[in-house]
């Protein structure tokens, strides 16, 4: 369930202000990462960016110690991956569709970076039969895996440490910021009591915002099909792939949620996209979610009193 480098494409609309803020630019996550901040903080910046690499390395290694374990043996990872994994275990159980270890199938067709192929029909059934979230199990906080299947967080992963990049800025005590990795944003505070206002981009007129928003700390995250895919033998593929069927899905162009924290935004967005409307009405009634959506054929659809947080 490999999510696009950039699946939600944010621009920050200035407004005057006393206080005079700078948006740095830096590589993490696989994504370019924005931090806005007020410039007289700018000497937190190398201890807020290697903060972020740190936690983002240590996820990344933890992924791979589970992808290259073998079957029934006991995996040791960090505090960190077992929360993302607990996390993802949660959306789950909400619905089946969300299942990282659908990259049991979608890397067969080189997901995330390429190159892309379409594989035989006999790697496809093989990958489908070890996929599969019920084949992992936690036990006295160690994972065991029961077939030789491989998991991708990154559907919430990169929410969870953007969350905890937030924590640390705030344990600094820098309160007014916007981060936004690769489309994964959370806004703190106000900039000078004003709200940091956020467009989320159209991508087929990136001129004209779908949506823009007034939010203090919440989160934003959008999931969508027009960031990885490819097309080979007149046939669309698109890298996010859902866990009951392990197809690459295609429902939507993009799916918006606004949620307390970026994981919550970051997971949501993803399972949304995985689902009919019927199934998105209900959930995020349940889990009290804004959601917009931009269909296939461009209808901008709101849910869940999205519009409360519309600038007016």
């Amino acid at each position: 369930m490999k999510k696009a480098v950039f699946l939600l494409l944010i621009f920050i609309i200035s407004a005057c202000s006393k206080e005079k803020y700078n948006t740095y630019h830096f590589f993490a996550l696989g994504t370019i990462v924005d931090i806005t901040i007020q410039e007289k903080y700018a000497d937190y910046l190398p201890e807020i960016i290697n903060y972020m690499n740190n936690l983002a390395d240590n996820i990344s290694n933890n992924e791979k110690i589970i992808n290259q374990a073998e079957i029934n043996s006991r995996i040791h990872v960090s505090e960190d991956l077992l929360n993302i994994l607990e996390r993802a275990d949660f959306y789950y159980n909400i619905n089946h569709k969300y299942d990282p270890t659908s990259y049991t199938v979608s890397s067969l067709y080189g997901f995330p970076e390429g190159p892309y192929i379409i594989p035989s029909k006999e790697k496809i059934n093989t990958a489908k039969k070890y996929a599969g979230f019920s084949n992992i199990l936690l036990k006295d906080n160690t994972v065991i895996k029961k077939s030789p299947l491989l998991v991708d967080f990154s559907a919430n992963a990169k929410g969870y440490i953007v969350d905890k990049t937030v924590s640390y800025m705030k344990s600094k005590s820098l309160d007014n910021f916007i981060i936004n990795a690769g489309g994964d944003l959370f806004i703190s505070g106000m900039k000078n009591k004003i709200y940091f206002n956020t467009g989320i981009i159209n991508p087929d007129n990136k001129s004209k915002p779908l949506s823009i928003i007034n939010i203090t700390n919440k989160a934003v995250a959008t999931s969508g099909n027009y960031e990885r895919y490819f097309i080979m033998n007149n046939k669309y593929i698109n890298h996010i792939f859902e866990g009951v069927t392990f197809e690459p899905v295609n429902n939507y162009k993009s799916v918006s949620v606004i949620a307390e924290n970026t994981e919550k935004a970051d997971g949501f967005s993803t399972l949304f996209y995985l689902l009919d409307m019927n199934e998105i009405t209900n959930y995020c009634k349940k889990f009290d979610i804004a959601v917009l959506i931009l269909t296939n054929n461009n209808k901008i659809v709101k849910f869940c009193n999205w519009e409360k947080y519309e600038k007016l």
